[in-house]
């Protein structure tokens, strides 16, 4: 199996005078996609349908084979205004086949926004995060974070969630998906970073 610094060499942008193939490139990385299994949900046809759309030079995330697959909306406003519990049941099924059951609910004792996630309560959002903080994209972030905890104490899967284009925004998405293939796009070079995921990450 290809290390995540070996990945990042073979995708990593050259010169200009190593005449680089934009073609090359774009096949390459429908290959490393493929290995780090960003299509193992579809049929057979249409992973390699999709494998040969990238290799041709389309986008990988298509949302008309990934959408509520592994491509979940996730809106930052409607997460920061109380959404957080409805979003992670959108998720629930993709995460059990990854052997993460999910169990949510919203604690409405408090004056923090707080969810219970498998039975453990996790603040969205206090007070202050809403006055001074980026409230809609630490409600995106925060959850699904605790989400990448559970799988990876599940150990079943090498998926995480990956947030997409504006962290936050209202045309924000997750994307459950290996890492190895986030750093494939982004070594690339063929995008820009709003169009690259990035791992759901809190501390």
């Amino acid at each position: 199996m290809t290390s995540e610094g070996e990945t990042a060499g073979r995708f990593r942008p050259k010169d200009s005078d190593d005449d680089p193939s934009r073609d090359e490139r774009h096949r390459v990385l429908a290959e490393a996609l493929n290995h780090y299994g960003l299509w193992d949900h579809l049929p057979a046809e249409q992973r390699g349908s999709a494998m040969a759309d990238v290799a041709a030079g389309s986008y990988p995330l298509h949302l008309g084979l990934l959408l509520e697959q592994i491509v979940f909306w996730a809106d930052g406003e409607e997460l920061a205004e109380g959404g957080v519990e409805e979003f992670l049941r959108t998720l629930a099924p993709a995460l059990a086949r990854c052997g993460v059951v999910l169990e949510v609910e919203t604690i409405r004792d408090t004056d923090d926004y707080t969810v219970s996630i498998n039975g453990t309560r996790y603040v969205v959002l206090k007070p202050e995060d809403r006055e001074h903080g980026d409230s809609w994209a630490l409600a995106t972030v925060r959850p699904l974070a605790v989400v990448n905890r559970l799988l990876a104490a599940a150990g079943r899967s090498p998926l995480r969630v990956h947030t997409l284009h504006t962290t936050g925004g209202n045309d924000g998405l997750a994307v459950l998906m290996d890492p190895r293939a986030a750093e494939a796009m982004r070594a690339s070079g063929l995008f820009s970073e709003h169009n690259v995921p990035k791992p759901a990450e809190w501390e």
